[in-house]
């Protein structure tokens, strides 16, 4: 996304230059510029933001799950627990509470030597450490669940799957960053 914005403002600068020079009066004063390409500029940026949204959020990783309002709030109150007390760190944990097809996701998403499972991929991508890991709101949308939260005061939004199995046990299903978030004003946020 900084390349897209960098390359932008360099095709706006160079633009803003060259109808500079190219609007100068021969006397030394400049005549008045007409931002010749700025049209260009703009869809420019629209295109890159709608594909950077398009892109924001791998959806692909989070399958969509039907679940009951009961079962929601099952779900709803099974991610708060589990992230506020970050038990998601737990090898146990994520293999009685995640499908194969996610445990394989968390070991694909390790790139690390000796393998196991990425459990970062249920944080923000900007603290090492714990501390103040709490989850702010969680909404769902498109049978996914949208969990905002706080990590280590690093705000952020992951895109889970979850739906309850026959036993009555939450199963995760997928996860996913959503790059689309923005953080409160004055929450850390810069990554």
């Amino acid at each position: 996304m900084k390349k897209i914005v960098f390359l932008a403002a360099v095709l706006f600068c160079a633009g803003s230059i060259m109808s500079s020079c190219k609007n100068a009066g021969g006397d030394g004063s400049s005549a008045e510029v007409k931002p010749e390409n700025e049209p260009v500029v703009e869809e420019i940026f629209e295109n890159q933001d709608t594909l950077a949204v398009e892109n924001a959020v791998d959806l692909s990783r989070v399958p969509a799950h039907e679940n009951t309002p009961e079962q929601d709030e099952i779900i709803k109150n099974f991610i708060t627990e589990m992230y506020n007390s970050s038990i998601y760190t737990e090898e146990e944990f994520l293999e009685k509470h995640c499908t194969e097809s996610f445990l394989q996701q968390l070991r694909d998403d390790n790139d690390y030597e000796g393998g196991g499972y990425a459990n970062w991929d249920f944080r923000s991508e900007s603290n090492d450490g714990f501390g103040d890991n709490k989850i702010l709101k969680i909404e769902k949308k498109d049978g996914r669940y949208y969990y905002e939260a706080v990590d280590g005061g690093w705000y952020f939004r992951n895109v889970i799957s979850a739906f309850v199995d026959k036993d009555g046990k939450v199963m995760f299903d997928g996860i996913a960053r959503d790059r689309t978030y923005v953080a409160p004003e004055g929450a850390r946020n810069d990554f």
